[in-house]
């Protein structure tokens, strides 16, 4: 027993000391973490209905390619004409595309029992701590191997409701993080943005792993950073009425700062829903199962605007 409480906290002080970047996805949805830099996953896994999909990366350079999984909702192949609205879902720091097989798992279930419509879900090989930006010195450029290779590889191999109202994007925390910066820089490409506890502090209280793909630079950082994206983007996101949501758990630490972005976001004009989960910490499966309602509900009238 004594032994077993020692474990218990050890494992508290690893999580709260490891820093957020290694604890983004704890419990349920901690598959698939990892440290270094693969474009492909070397886990070939194919969980809750996905399939290991590699596409060229021209971005990268000839003859490089990346990872990702692919759902296919069930009736895809029973329905030759019929095209699919895209989710993309961006997993967290030090994670891999495994790492959204849970939601995967909940969103074909209600799909399966006629709760949700069919659509289909990309899971991408982010880098662990590239926070889906171009690495400043130009080595790891995320950013481009999704917009530039991946978006339009999923539209020409897919059935795809190829158009902003048919392509959403989520994440959580860092992946929260990668979606604010996608969704909110190409307003062309993402009609629906949903960022569940984005990892959006200030560069000074971020450890180094976190600031080195920004060249430990302000400036970078701030071109970057999603309320620098909001203020550029504004005008576009409110003419084209983007659906936004932004979630955080009342027990994340990260509360106050997305407090402030949902803060900077209404005095910009820019419509969205926002809501504050109570119990919740910096977990994913916290943020879905605490919140009021059926959160993944949000997706039927997302994909119906």
């Amino acid at each position: 027993m004594l032994v077993r409480k020692s474990l218990f906290l050890l494992a508290i002080f690893l999580c709260i000391f490891g820093g957020l970047t290694r604890c983004a996805a704890q419990g349920p949805i901690n598959q698939g973490r990892h440290t270094g830099n693969e474009w492909v996953d070397p886990d070939h896994s194919s969980p809750a209905g996905t399939q290991y999909h590699l596409f060229a990366t021209p971005s990268r350079g000839t003859n490089t390619e990346a990872s990702c999984l692919v759902y296919l909702p069930p009736d895809y192949d029973k329905n030759p004409a019929k095209r699919y609205p895209v989710l993309y879902w961006l997993h967290g720091g030090s994670g891999s595309q495994i790492e959204g097989a849970w939601m995967v798992e909940h969103i074909d279930a209600e799909i399966r029992a006629g709760t949700l419509p069919p659509f289909i879900v990309v899971l991408p090989q982010g880098l662990p701590d590239v926070r889906y930006i171009n690495s400043k010195d130009g080595t790891r450029p995320v950013e481009d191997v999704i917009i530039k290779d991946l978006v339009p590889h999923i539209d020409a191999t897919y059935r795809t409701v190829a158009t902003r109202k048919g392509r959403a994007i989520e994440g959580m925390s860092m992946g929260g993080y990668g979606t604010l910066h996608l969704g909110l820089k190409y307003p062309e490409l993402f009609g629906i943005v949903s960022a569940l506890a984005p990892s959006i502090k200030p560069m000074s209280e971020e450890p180094q792993v976190v600031t080195e793909p920004f060249g430990n630079d302000p400036a970078y950082w701030n071109q970057a950073d999603p309320s620098t994206l909001a203020r550029e983007y504004a005008s576009e996101l409110i003419k084209d009425k983007t659906r936004f949501r932004v979630f955080v758990g009342d027990q994340d630490p990260l509360l106050k700062p997305v407090t402030e972005f949902h803060e900077l976001l209404k005095s910009l004009g820019i419509a969205h829903e926002f809501a504050i989960v109570p119990g919740a910490e910096h977990r994913y499966d916290e943020i879905i199962s605490k919140s009021h309602g059926d959160p993944l509900q949000f997706w039927k009238t997302a994909f119906a605007q």
